[in-house]
């Protein structure tokens, strides 16, 4: 990120973005994906911008992925009109109204893995063919999805119910595992792709869309994966970093914090703590965010407004102003409103808190 001097009047803590560095990750992105073959679809639980997101779409993202229903009505009420619910979901009589909304403005698609997850959806919504369905297997990170192999008598059930099947997807969060698991990584989400593919068409279905994802592996995907999608990319964080898939000038957003104590040796407080930066650890990456002008100096602990940061030269003087690369920034956005941007209004963050 850019060493830029900000005014002196803004209020700490906020969320820094640099457009020129995210317009770059956004466009290498797209690049690199294309000249895959692979569609890009951004996972824009990230950002939670719809002015971000439209800059994506403008350097050649197709469509958004999103985490809740909520986040789907905030995209599609803003104009975009292809959006993929990218988990399964336990539909309630209110939230089938609320899709069942969506579809009309909307491709709507939907993630399933399981057989009662399927009659849940098949019952509740009004207009079920009004959405499309996805089917989730699992490719190594054993939260949700069914085995690849079992795609087929699954999608089968769906068409069963009425649902229609667009394709089959994958999340490749065991990436994060460590350094040097990314390859191995997405090399298990293009192979279980293909082994449910092959399951899907065992039962006469086709999967027309075979979608993987995440940013660490996305650079590496190839095999039969058609579509990716990654979220961290655009704005990049210190996981990224840990992992190798991002440098530190890569980074496009960080928390901007005011030293307000240096009264206990060894350390000094910043107001950036757990409500500024979230108190998200990783095994990746040493506490909870790093100082970029300190040569990396951890903020080793977090109380709601305090920041600890481990220093044991002489510290910075109270009021100086620094900036923290979150360890996730996907949490890290959720507790703002907005993006300050330099010389330019701030972006809207939109879709925060919009978690149902």
């Amino acid at each position: 990120m850019r060493t830029i001097q900000e005014p002196q009047h803004i209020a700490t803590p906020y969320l820094l973005i640099d457009l020129d560095v995210a317009t770059t990750n956004a466009k290498a992105m797209a690049d690199a994906l294309r000249d895959r073959g692979i569609s890009l679809r951004p996972h824009v639980k990230t950002h939670k911008s719809t002015s971000l997101a439209r800059l994506q779409q403008s350097l050649g993202a197709d469509g958004v992925t999103v985490a809740t229903v909520g986040e789907a009505e905030v995209f599609s009420a803003a104009g975009f009109d292809d959006v993929f619910i990218a988990l399964p979901l336990w539909i309630t009589p209110h939230s089938a109204a609320r899709l069942d909304r969506l579809s009309l403005s909307a491709k709507l698609r939907i993630g399933i893995d399981s057989a009662r997850g399927a009659q849940n959806l098949a019952e509740q919504l009004h207009t079920p063919d009004g959405v499309e369905v996805m089917i989730e297997i699992d490719s190594g990170q054993h939260r949700t999805g069914v085995q690849p192999d079992q795609a087929g008598p699954l999608a089968a059930r769906c068409q069963s119910l009425g649902l229609r099947i667009a394709g089959v997807f994958t999340h490749g969060g065991h990436s994060y595992a460590g350094v040097g698991v990314t390859s191995r990584a997405a090399t298990q989400e293009s192979e279980a792709l293909e082994v449910a593919r092959l399951s899907l068409c065992d039962h006469g279905i086709t999967a027309t869309v075979l979608s993987a994802g995440s940013s660490p592996t996305a650079r590496k995907l190839g095999g039969v994966v058609t579509e990716a999608r990654p979220g961290t990319y655009l704005l990049n964080d210190r996981q990224q970093i840990a992992l190798g898939v991002a440098t530190p000038d890569q980074v496009a957003a960080v928390v901007a914090t005011r030293v307000m104590s240096t009264a206990v040796p060894g350390q000094f407080v910043v107001d950036a703590g757990s409500k500024a930066l979230t108190a998200e650890s990783s095994s990746l990456v040493d506490g909870f965010g790093s100082v970029r002008e300190l040569d990396g100096a951890i903020v080793t602990r977090v109380s709601e407004h305090h920041g600890v940061v481990s220093y044991q030269s002489k510290p910075p003087p109270e009021g100086t102003l620094l900036h923290v690369l979150p360890n996730h920034i996907c949490t890290v956005v959720n507790l703002y409103d907005q993006f300050i941007v330099l010389d330019s209004d701030p972006i809207r963050i939109d879709a925060r808190g919009h978690l149902t």
